[in-house]
């Protein structure tokens, strides 16, 4: 399993957004991208990914960043719901073992106006197949960097939201956003164990008790 490391966040580039300043910090975590913050400007979008080790499985952490004029509600479900289905499980194999996988995905919406936004996104939190999509508003011309509030009850989303907060350079302290997804694992293996001894003592049951005794039933002698 994999620890990240706290280290101290480095200090901001003068004069630089929050945009670049996240993407500068990811290229320090070890996520690669063939995109480059020209690409951005150009075509809208630019994808960096990590692949994590997690217990046995693997998983990956991906941050998207889409170029978007407006943010509203349509918007944010419609982009949840696209980029969920994109990193789920497709496969019956896949969808049986993703609860050893972990895909994680921030989706990082850059607002190109300069309003400010204070709307909840943890609605928007969205996980299916092995993959969890956490909405991630930023506006740069403001300075606004908008995500999910872990003060509200978001259970298992928590450490992954912690973790970008580590990135943002607003928390000091390790964070080990896979914690819920190895106890999640844990606890299939213990059910997968328990069914199968289950099925074991199903089986053994029987054999044990077909040796029971039989009585012949007396022969009936018939006279004319």
């Amino acid at each position: 399993m994999q620890e990240l490391k706290a280290e101290k966040p480095t200090e901001s580039p003068a004069g630089s957004d929050p945009v670049t300043r996240l993407m500068q910090r990811l290229r320090e975590e070890g996520f690669r991208s063939d995109q480059n913050e020209e690409d951005f400007a150009q075509y809208g979008e630019v994808i960096f990914t990590r692949p994590e080790k997690i217990s046995v499985a693997r998983g990956e952490t991906v941050f998207i960043f889409t170029r978007v004029p407006e943010v509203n509600e349509r918007v944010l479900r419609q982009t949840s719901a696209s980029v969920v289905n994109t990193y789920s499980a497709k496969s019956a194999v896949q969808k049986a073992l993703s609860v050893l996988q972990s895909t994680t995905v921030y989706h990082c919406l850059v607002v190109t106006n300069d309003q400010p936004h204070n709307e909840s996104l943890n609605g928007f939190i969205t996980r299916s197949g092995g993959a969890t999509v956490i909405p991630v508003l930023i506006v740069p011309d403001i300075n606004q960097v908008l995500y999910p509030n872990i003060e509200e009850k978001i259970g298992s989303f928590r450490p992954r939201v912690e973790y970008l907060q580590y990135l943002l350079g607003e928390r000091r302290e390790t964070v080990n956003m896979h914690r819920q997804t190895v106890q999640a694992f844990w606890i299939a293996v213990a059910v997968v164990v328990l069914i199968l001894a289950a099925i074991a003592l199903s089986v053994v049951r029987p054999s044990l008790g077909g040796g029971g005794t039989q009585t012949n039933a007396p022969a009936v002698t018939q006279t004319q």
